[in-house]
Protein backbone atom coordinates (compact mmCIF):
# COMPACT_ATOMS: atom_id res chain seq x y z
CA UNK A 1 0.00 0.00 0.00
CA UNK A 2 2.96 2.50 0.73
CA UNK A 3 4.39 1.52 -2.58
CA UNK A 4 1.20 3.20 -4.05
CA UNK A 5 0.84 5.65 -1.96
CA UNK A 6 4.93 6.64 -3.09
CA UNK A 7 3.86 5.97 -6.72
CA UNK A 8 1.09 8.25 -6.72
CA UNK A 9 2.71 11.13 -5.11
CA UNK A 10 5.71 11.00 -7.38
CA UNK A 11 3.43 10.86 -10.20
CA UNK A 12 1.18 14.14 -9.24
CA UNK A 13 4.57 15.74 -8.61
CA UNK A 14 5.87 15.42 -12.06
CA UNK A 15 2.24 16.22 -13.62
CA UNK A 16 2.72 19.37 -11.51
CA UNK A 17 6.07 19.92 -12.65
CA UNK A 18 4.94 20.02 -16.47
CA UNK A 19 2.07 21.73 -15.82
CA UNK A 20 4.07 24.89 -14.14
CA UNK A 21 6.64 24.41 -16.90
CA UNK A 22 3.86 25.01 -19.89
CA UNK A 23 3.11 27.82 -17.88
CA UNK A 24 6.34 29.23 -16.90
CA UNK A 25 7.08 28.97 -20.62
CA UNK A 26 3.77 30.29 -21.81
CA UNK A 27 4.73 33.30 -19.02
CA UNK A 28 8.54 34.13 -20.31
CA UNK A 29 7.70 34.12 -23.80
CA UNK A 30 9.59 36.98 -25.24
CA UNK A 31 7.60 39.77 -25.98
CA UNK A 32 7.97 40.78 -29.73
CA UNK A 33 9.34 44.75 -29.62
CA UNK A 34 9.23 47.27 -32.03
CA UNK A 35 10.44 50.90 -32.22
CA UNK A 36 8.40 53.27 -34.36
CA UNK A 37 10.06 54.56 -36.88
CA UNK A 38 9.63 58.01 -36.32
CA UNK A 39 11.90 58.25 -33.58
CA UNK A 40 14.77 57.76 -36.10
CA UNK A 41 13.57 60.49 -37.99
CA UNK A 42 13.56 63.86 -36.13
CA UNK A 43 11.49 67.18 -36.39
CA UNK A 44 14.92 68.63 -35.70
CA UNK A 45 16.39 66.93 -39.11
CA UNK A 46 13.53 67.86 -41.23
CA UNK A 47 13.71 71.90 -39.71
CA UNK A 48 17.61 71.23 -40.67
CA UNK A 49 17.25 70.04 -44.20
CA UNK A 50 14.35 72.12 -45.16
CA UNK A 51 16.03 75.39 -43.67
CA UNK A 52 12.97 76.57 -41.74
CA UNK A 53 12.62 78.23 -38.66
CA UNK A 54 9.41 77.74 -37.00
CA UNK A 55 10.72 74.54 -34.58
CA UNK A 56 6.76 73.85 -34.00
CA UNK A 57 5.69 73.15 -37.51
CA UNK A 58 6.21 69.20 -38.30
CA UNK A 59 8.07 69.34 -42.06
CA UNK A 60 8.34 65.79 -41.86
CA UNK A 61 5.08 65.85 -44.41
CA UNK A 62 7.06 67.58 -47.05
CA UNK A 63 9.21 64.47 -47.67
CA UNK A 64 9.40 60.38 -48.83
CA UNK A 65 11.18 58.17 -47.63
CA UNK A 66 12.93 55.03 -48.70
CA UNK A 67 13.90 51.96 -46.72
CA UNK A 68 17.23 50.71 -47.53
CA UNK A 69 18.51 47.15 -46.12
CA UNK A 70 21.94 46.51 -45.02
CA UNK A 71 22.80 44.68 -48.29
CA UNK A 72 21.36 47.14 -50.92
CA UNK A 73 17.98 46.25 -51.09
CA UNK A 74 15.60 48.77 -51.72
CA UNK A 75 11.95 48.74 -51.97
CA UNK A 76 12.36 50.80 -55.18
CA UNK A 77 13.29 48.09 -56.97
CA UNK A 78 9.97 46.05 -55.95
CA UNK A 79 7.56 45.09 -58.74
CA UNK A 80 5.08 45.32 -55.28
CA UNK A 81 5.86 48.55 -54.62
CA UNK A 82 8.70 50.74 -56.73
CA UNK A 83 8.01 54.53 -54.78
CA UNK A 84 8.79 55.97 -51.54
CA UNK A 85 6.94 56.16 -48.53
CA UNK A 86 5.01 59.22 -47.29
CA UNK A 87 5.23 60.27 -43.93
CA UNK A 88 1.81 59.36 -42.52
CA UNK A 89 2.78 55.52 -43.90
CA UNK A 90 6.18 55.88 -42.84
CA UNK A 91 5.86 56.74 -39.24
CA UNK A 92 3.14 53.97 -38.89
CA UNK A 93 5.95 51.46 -38.82
CA UNK A 94 8.09 49.73 -36.84
CA UNK A 95 11.79 48.73 -36.94
CA UNK A 96 11.95 44.83 -34.86
CA UNK A 97 15.80 43.91 -33.80
CA UNK A 98 15.03 40.85 -32.71
CA UNK A 99 13.67 40.08 -36.11
CA UNK A 100 16.85 40.41 -38.29
CA UNK A 101 16.53 44.12 -37.30
CA UNK A 102 13.14 43.91 -40.16
CA UNK A 103 10.90 46.79 -40.67
CA UNK A 104 7.35 46.26 -39.94
CA UNK A 105 3.84 47.86 -40.71
CA UNK A 106 0.72 46.86 -39.54
CA UNK A 107 -2.13 45.75 -41.26
CA UNK A 108 -2.42 45.62 -44.99
CA UNK A 109 -0.85 49.39 -45.67
CA UNK A 110 2.06 48.65 -47.62
CA UNK A 111 3.23 45.73 -49.66
CA UNK A 112 5.42 43.35 -48.21
CA UNK A 113 8.78 44.81 -50.13
CA UNK A 114 8.26 47.62 -47.54
CA UNK A 115 9.52 44.81 -44.43
CA UNK A 116 13.42 45.68 -45.21
CA UNK A 117 14.81 42.35 -43.43
CA UNK A 118 18.61 44.27 -42.03
CA UNK A 119 17.12 47.36 -42.51
CA UNK A 120 20.36 49.86 -42.27
CA UNK A 121 19.91 53.64 -43.58
CA UNK A 122 17.00 55.91 -44.01
CA UNK A 123 17.30 58.40 -47.21
CA UNK A 124 14.43 61.48 -47.35
CA UNK A 125 13.57 62.90 -50.38
CA UNK A 126 11.76 66.61 -51.03
CA UNK A 127 8.14 66.22 -52.35
CA UNK A 128 5.52 67.97 -53.44
CA UNK A 129 2.10 66.63 -53.40
CA UNK A 130 0.04 67.65 -56.96
CA UNK A 131 -3.56 67.21 -57.16
CA UNK A 132 -6.48 67.26 -59.41
CA UNK A 133 -9.97 68.68 -57.90
CA UNK A 134 -10.99 64.89 -57.96
CA UNK A 135 -7.92 63.09 -57.32
CA UNK A 136 -5.69 62.29 -54.28
CA UNK A 137 -2.65 63.92 -54.14
CA UNK A 138 0.34 62.46 -56.03
CA UNK A 139 3.78 62.94 -54.56
CA UNK A 140 5.98 64.41 -56.51
CA UNK A 141 10.06 64.12 -55.59
CA UNK A 142 11.83 67.27 -56.78
CA UNK A 143 15.00 65.46 -57.54
CA UNK A 144 13.35 63.27 -60.23
CA UNK A 145 12.68 67.19 -62.00
CA UNK A 146 14.95 68.96 -64.57
CA UNK A 147 16.73 71.64 -62.70
CA UNK A 148 17.86 75.20 -63.38
CA UNK A 149 19.90 77.94 -62.38
CA UNK A 150 18.51 81.57 -61.45
CA UNK A 151 18.33 84.38 -59.85
CA UNK A 152 17.37 83.79 -55.91
CA UNK A 153 16.10 86.29 -53.79
CA UNK A 154 19.78 87.79 -52.46
CA UNK A 155 20.67 88.13 -56.07
CA UNK A 156 22.39 84.86 -56.37
CA UNK A 157 22.49 82.33 -58.69
CA UNK A 158 20.44 78.94 -56.77
CA UNK A 159 19.18 75.82 -58.65
CA UNK A 160 15.51 75.79 -58.94
CA UNK A 161 13.05 73.88 -60.79
CA UNK A 162 9.63 74.88 -62.73
CA UNK A 163 6.51 74.69 -61.27
CA UNK A 164 4.94 73.98 -64.41
CA UNK A 165 7.29 70.76 -64.74
CA UNK A 166 5.61 69.22 -61.08
CA UNK A 167 2.27 69.92 -63.53
CA UNK A 168 2.96 67.61 -66.06
CA UNK A 169 0.12 65.12 -66.39
CA UNK A 170 -2.47 67.89 -66.20
CA UNK A 171 -4.30 69.58 -69.09
CA UNK A 172 -6.08 72.72 -69.05
CA UNK A 173 -5.69 74.08 -66.05
CA UNK A 174 -6.37 77.64 -65.27
CA UNK A 175 -5.65 78.38 -61.51
CA UNK A 176 -3.67 76.24 -59.27
CA UNK A 177 -4.06 76.34 -55.25
CA UNK A 178 -0.37 76.27 -53.67
CA UNK A 179 -0.89 74.99 -50.02
CA UNK A 180 2.39 75.19 -47.92
CA UNK A 181 2.47 72.44 -44.59
CA UNK A 182 1.03 75.34 -42.39
CA UNK A 183 -2.39 75.21 -44.47
CA UNK A 184 -1.58 78.60 -46.21
CA UNK A 185 -2.42 78.87 -49.55
CA UNK A 186 -2.71 80.95 -52.32
CA UNK A 187 -4.33 80.86 -55.75
CA UNK A 188 -2.33 81.53 -59.25
CA UNK A 189 -3.48 82.07 -62.88
CA UNK A 190 -1.41 79.30 -65.58
CA UNK A 191 0.44 82.43 -66.74
CA UNK A 192 2.32 82.97 -63.62
CA UNK A 193 3.13 79.28 -63.08
CA UNK A 194 4.16 78.75 -66.43
CA UNK A 195 7.05 81.90 -65.86
CA UNK A 196 7.60 80.04 -62.14
CA UNK A 197 10.39 78.46 -60.29
CA UNK A 198 10.59 76.83 -56.99
CA UNK A 199 14.37 77.60 -55.40
CA UNK A 200 15.57 74.22 -53.85
CA UNK A 201 17.89 75.36 -51.22
CA UNK A 202 16.03 78.68 -49.71
CA UNK A 203 12.59 77.03 -50.59
CA UNK A 204 10.95 80.01 -52.43
CA UNK A 205 9.03 80.69 -55.60
CA UNK A 206 10.02 83.27 -58.39
CA UNK A 207 8.35 84.38 -60.87
CA UNK A 208 10.93 86.42 -62.83
CA UNK A 209 8.40 88.02 -65.21
CA UNK A 210 5.76 88.81 -62.50
CA UNK A 211 7.67 89.79 -59.25
CA UNK A 212 7.61 93.12 -59.84
CA UNK A 213 3.98 93.07 -59.62
CA UNK A 214 2.97 90.59 -57.35
CA UNK A 215 3.06 91.06 -53.71
CA UNK A 216 5.19 89.11 -51.41
CA UNK A 217 3.74 86.44 -49.93
CA UNK A 218 2.66 85.03 -53.57
CA UNK A 219 5.89 86.18 -55.11
CA UNK A 220 8.29 84.30 -52.56
CA UNK A 221 5.94 81.55 -51.50
CA UNK A 222 7.63 79.53 -49.03
CA UNK A 223 7.82 75.12 -48.31
CA UNK A 224 5.11 74.13 -50.72
CA UNK A 225 3.46 71.30 -49.93
CA UNK A 226 0.95 70.71 -52.23
CA UNK A 227 -0.44 71.87 -55.73
CA UNK A 228 -4.13 71.67 -56.70
CA UNK A 229 -5.03 72.49 -60.48
CA UNK A 230 -8.72 72.97 -61.47
CA UNK A 231 -9.15 70.15 -63.44
CA UNK A 232 -9.02 66.62 -63.86
CA UNK A 233 -8.11 66.09 -67.09
CA UNK A 234 -5.04 64.16 -67.67
CA UNK A 235 -2.51 63.70 -70.59
CA UNK A 236 -0.77 60.58 -69.36
CA UNK A 237 2.74 61.76 -68.75
CA UNK A 238 3.71 61.76 -64.74
CA UNK A 239 4.22 60.59 -62.31
CA UNK A 240 8.02 61.40 -62.93
CA UNK A 241 8.95 58.42 -60.64
CA UNK A 242 11.78 58.77 -57.61
CA UNK A 243 14.81 61.21 -57.48
CA UNK A 244 18.38 59.72 -57.85
CA UNK A 245 19.93 58.37 -54.73
CA UNK A 246 22.73 61.44 -54.74
CA UNK A 247 19.53 63.46 -54.59
CA UNK A 248 18.45 62.30 -51.00
CA UNK A 249 18.06 65.64 -49.16
CA UNK A 250 19.23 63.33 -45.93
CA UNK A 251 20.66 59.86 -45.34
CA UNK A 252 20.01 58.39 -41.82
CA UNK A 253 21.92 55.37 -40.62
CA UNK A 254 19.91 53.44 -38.49
CA UNK A 255 21.11 52.31 -34.66
CA UNK A 256 22.82 49.23 -33.78
CA UNK A 257 21.76 49.50 -30.18
CA UNK A 258 18.34 51.24 -28.90
CA UNK A 259 18.89 51.79 -25.15
CA UNK A 260 17.74 55.50 -25.88
CA UNK A 261 14.40 54.70 -27.79
CA UNK A 262 11.40 54.03 -26.96
CA UNK A 263 9.85 50.26 -27.61
CA UNK A 264 6.40 49.29 -28.27
CA UNK A 265 5.05 45.61 -27.88
CA UNK A 266 4.25 44.01 -31.05
CA UNK A 267 0.76 42.38 -30.15
CA UNK A 268 -0.22 41.55 -33.86
CA UNK A 269 3.42 41.25 -35.25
Amino acid sequence: MKKYLVLLVALAMMLGFTACSDDDDNGTQADILGYSLDQFVTMADAIGITGAANDTIDYRSLYAYEIVGADGFSPRGSVNAGYDLLWNTFKSGYLVPSDNKRTWFPGDTVPGAFKVKNAAHIRVYRQIGVCGTADECLPQELGALPTYTVTNWNDEDEEAIKLSDLLQGYDGYSTVTISAVDGYSKTYDAEKIADGYYLLTSERTTFPTFNGEMEGSMKKFKHIATMQVNTTTKNGIGPHGNAPIEKANLVIDLPEHFDSYTSTKLTDY
